[in-house]
């Protein structure tokens, strides 16, 4: 049921011929129908991000894995055997995991293993599935019991891990980023909000800025895919913050932060299109040069 991520070799054999392959269909875009670089470019991420949407074709990089867990819609009581499962791409190593551990070693252990246990639940939630403590247990290689515990510490803090038990018994809750989120509207700053967590500053502070600009877009009217083609993100890691703004725009705390929110989202709009006119002005010039 657990597969390993593939060595580094095919993986960069793989995303090589997928950059050649995307460059000739940029080209074909460019020179038979007309669009400009940055459209024939954006049109090309966007395909891929269809294409490759699903984890099952999708190619799991460096500290990644594929996994079959079952999907986000059977409901509870139902027999493994009989659920429809789904792949999801988990993300079990990352730089941020060891991240501001001002602990000793046992304890240091416990706050790596319950921020890997946080981010692959929402990622396999992301991508339309759950996983149960045991299928944690597995992955994390420890015991169901240590699962559980973890998972009950958490909540006693407010914080909800997305298993399948645990979606299907209280619903979606709020998790940890919902909860780094709802801090800084109520005026926490970054290192607080990763203390109360037990979470990296770098991961705190990716949260809050993706939501920042996830709102200032939503604000601006744009849908989950433009948003998503905007800041260069999954539609499905747009959701979830998207979801963390209907809950929580209309609230009092929201208004405190709205100039924030503003000043952050369209500084990244306009360097975005500050790109856009750059790639623009650099095809023309190598078009002027070819002649």
């Amino acid at each position: 049921m657990l597969n390993c991520a593939q060595n580094s070799r095919e993986s960069q054999e793989h995303r090589l011929k997928i950059k050649t392959l995307s460059q000739q269909i940029i080209n074909l875009a460019v020179a038979g129908a007309g669009m400009s670089p940055w459209e024939a470019h954006a049109f090309v991420k966007a395909t891929e991000d269809v294409y490759f949407s699903d984890p099952a074709l999708s190619q799991a990089s460096d500290g990644q894995l594929k996994y079959s867990c079952i999907a986000i819609n059977e409901p509870a009581g139902k027999k493994v055997e009989d659920c429809r499962m789904v792949t999801v791409l988990l993300t079990l190593f990352a730089p941020e995991d060891k991240q501001q551990l001002a602990f000793d070693s046992k304890q240091a252990s416990i706050v790596i293993r319950r921020r890997r246990m946080m981010r692959i639940t929402e990622q396999a939630r992301e991508q339309e599935g759950l996983l149960s403590q045991e299928d944690l247990a597995q992955i994390l290689m420890c015991d169901v019991r240590t699962i559980r515990r973890d998972i009950k510490d958490l909540r006693d803090k407010g914080i909800i891990v997305a298993t399948r038990g645990q979606v299907r018994d209280i619903g979606t809750g709020l998790t940890h980023r919902g909860i780094a989120v709802r801090g800084w509207l109520e005026g926490k700053e970054p290192v607080q909000i990763a203390r109360d967590i037990n979470h990296s500053l770098t991961a705190v502070e990716n949260y809050l800025e993706k939501f920042k600009r996830i709102s200032y877009l939503r604000r601006k009217g744009f849908n989950d895919c433009q948003i998503a083609m905007t800041i260069g993100i999954s539609t499905a890691a747009v959701k979830t913050f998207t979801e963390l703004y209907n809950q929580l725009h209309n609230k009092p705390f929201f208004k405190q932060r709205i100039a924030e929110i503003e000043l952050i989202g369209s500084q990244y709009y306009v360097a975005q299109d500050e790109k856009k006119d750059l790639d623009l002005s650099s095809s023309s010039c190598k078009g002027g040069r070819s002649r």
